[in-house]
C-alpha cells in the first residue's frame, strides 16, 4: 500500500500537467493498414467510452470501432472474463487498475490474458505509481491509465441549498445532518445496494480516514501478518455504516435500490447527496432538471476536519486482448486514450481528472477538491487495489448486503475478509 503523500507527487505530476511527465501524444507511430481498419471493443458504461469512440473515429478516417457496453459492473466482469477465457473477447476493452476484481489487471495480467505495451511510447512516461496499477505480476505494462477518480460526498447542490444546510465537515456533524435533513422530509444520502458495487463506496470513504490515512503499510501489515481486518478500526468503520443506516442517513430499503434509482434520487433532488465515485454524477444527470449542478467533499469520519482524508486512485484503465485481431488499430487506439486530448476528453466525459498529461482539461467543483486533498497528502488509495485476490472484495461486497439485511454481524463480515485476504487466488 502506497502513502497518499506518494500518491500525491505521482497525481500531481500526471494530472496538472507537470512538463517533465508529459507523454508523446494521440498522434502516435502504430500504422493500421488500409485493409485492417475495424476495432472491436468493450466498457462498462457507455458514455465516456462512446464520446472517446467518436472522436478516434473521427481522427481516423475510414476507422470502424464496434462497440458493446455494459452498465452493470458485475456483468461487465463476468461477461469479459468468460469471453476471455473463450477466445472471443473484444480487442480493446475497459480494466480495473491493480487488483481486487477478476478484471483486474494483476488479475487478468497473471492469467496471460493481457496484451504487453511495455514498448509503447506512453508507457515509458509513466511513474512508478501508476505503472505499479497498470503492470501484470511480471511487470509488464499491460494498461493504459485513463482516469483519476475519488470517492466522496457528492451533493445535489440546489437540493442542498433549498434545505440551508450545510456540507458535514467532522462525523458529529453527519449524524446531525442526517437527523436535520430528515426532518425536512428528504433523504440525507441516497444509498442503491441492490448493485453490489455501491456497497463498498461508504467503508473506502470511512476507512480513508480511521485505516489508511493513519496508517497507510496497513495492507503490508496484514500481507506480513501483522495486522486483520477485525483486529483494526476498519471495524469501527462497519459500526459507523450501520450507525448512519440507523441514524436515517439512507433512503428505506437500500438493499432494494439498485445504482439507477439511487442516481435518480440524487439527480432528482430527493436526496441531497451520495457517497460515490465522482463520475456517478454522469449518471445522475440523466435525472436532474436543468440547470442542476454537483459538487463533491471529503465524507469526514473523525471528530475533527483536519482528519478527513480521500480515498483517491486511478479510475479507469484501458487492455489490449492478448490475442487480438487487430493489434495495429489496438494500439493506436490506446496511444489516443494516452494522448493529451484523449485524456481530456474521457475525464470531462466521465466526471474524473485526467490520470495522464493533459493540459487542457480544467477542474471544476467535483475534481478541484480531488486535486486540493492529493496536493495537501489527504490522500489515500482504494483499498482493494492492494488486496493480494479478488475474493476479498467478492467477500465484501456480499457481505455487506447480508450485513444490512441483519443476518451477519460486523464480526462475522471481517472475520470473512480476514479468511479470504489469506487465501491463496
Amino acid at each position: 500500500m502506497k502513502s497518499g503523500k506518494t500518491f500525491a507527487s505521482a497525481v500531481c505530476c500526471l494530472a496538472v500537467a507537470a512538463a517533465a511527465c508529459s507523454t508523446s501524444g494521440g498522434g502516435g507511430t502504430t500504422k493500421v493498414t488500409a485493409s485492417d481498419q475495424v476495432l472491436t471493443l468493450a466498457a462498462a458504461g457507455q458514455g465516456p467510452a462512446k464520446a472517446a469512440v467518436e472522436a478516434f473515429q473521427k481522427a481516423n478516417p475510414g476507422v470502424t470501432v464496434q462497440t458493446s457496453f455494459t452498465e452493470d459492473d458485475a456483468s461487465y466482469q463476468q461477461q469479459l472474463r468468460t469471453q476471455l477465457s473463450s477466445g472471443t473477447a473484444p480487442d480493446v476493452f475497459r480494466m480495473w487498475p491493480g487488483g481486487g476484481n477478476t478484471m483486474a489487471v494483476r488479475d487478468l495480467g497473471a492469467d496471460g490474458m493481457l496484451m504487453d505495451l511495455s514498448g509503447e511510447s506512453w508507457a515509458g512516461g509513466l511513474s512508478a505509481d501508476l505503472k505499479a496499477v497498470t503492470s501484470d505480476p511480471a511487470g509488464k505494462v499491460v494498461a493504459v491509465p485513463v482516469t483519476i477518480g475519488a470517492i466522496g460526498a457528492i451533493w445535489n447542490d440546489q437540493a442542498l441549498a433549498k434545505t440551508g444546510l450545510s456540507k458535514p465537515a467532522t462525523w458529529p456533524e453527519v449524524l446531525a445532518f442526517c437527523k436535520d435533513a430528515k426532518a425536512k422530509n428528504v433523504v440525507p444520502f441516497a444509498l442503491g445496494l441492490k448493485s453490489a458495487w455501491v456497497t463498498q463506496l461508504v467503508p473506502y470513504a470511512l476507512t480513508a480516514s480511521l485505516v489508511y490515512g493513519p496508517n497507510p503499510q496497513f495492507t503490508q501489515q496484514q500481507k506480513d501478518g501483522k495486522a486483520t481486518f477485525a483486529n483494526s478500526a476498519w471495524k469501527q468503520a462497519m459500526d459507523k455504516y450501520l450507525q448512519m443506516r440507523d441514524a436515517g442517513c439512507f433512503n428505506d430499503s437500500p438493499n432494494g435500490v439498485g445504482y439507477d434509482e439511487q442516481m435518480q434520487l440524487l439527480g432528482q433532488g430527493k436526496a441531497l447527496g451520495a457517497v460515490h465515485v465522482l463520475s456517478a454524477v454522469q449518471s445522475a444527470l440523466n435525472f436532474a432538471p436543468q440547470g442542476t449542478t454537483f459538487s463533491m467533499s471529503p465524507f469526514p469520519a473523525t471528530d475533527s476536519a483536519d482528519g478527513t482524508y480521500l480515498p483517491v486512485s486511478v479510475g479507469i484503465v484501458y487492455g489490449v486482448n492478448a490475442n487480438p485481431k487487430n493489434p495495429a488499430l489496438a494500439k493506436k487506439f490506446m496511444e489516443f486514450l494516452a494522448s493529451p486530448e484523449g485524456q481530456a476528453l474521457y475525464a470531462t466525459e466521465s466526471g474524473s481528472s485526467p490520470a495522464l498529461s493533459s493540459p487542457s482539461f480544467k477542474a471544476d467543483a467535483l475534481q478541484q477538491p480531488v486535486l486540493d486533498a492529493v496536493n495537501a497528502g489527504k490522500s489515500t488509495l482504494y483499498p482493494d487495489q492492494g488486496w493480494p485476490n479478488p475474493k476479498v472484495q467478492q467477500e465484501h461486497l456480499t457481505s455487506i448486503q447480508e450485513l444490512f439485511n441483519g443476518t451477519v454481524d460486523v464480526p462475522t463480515v471481517l472475520g470473512r475478509m480476514d479468511k479470504a485476504f489469506g487465501e491463496a487466488k
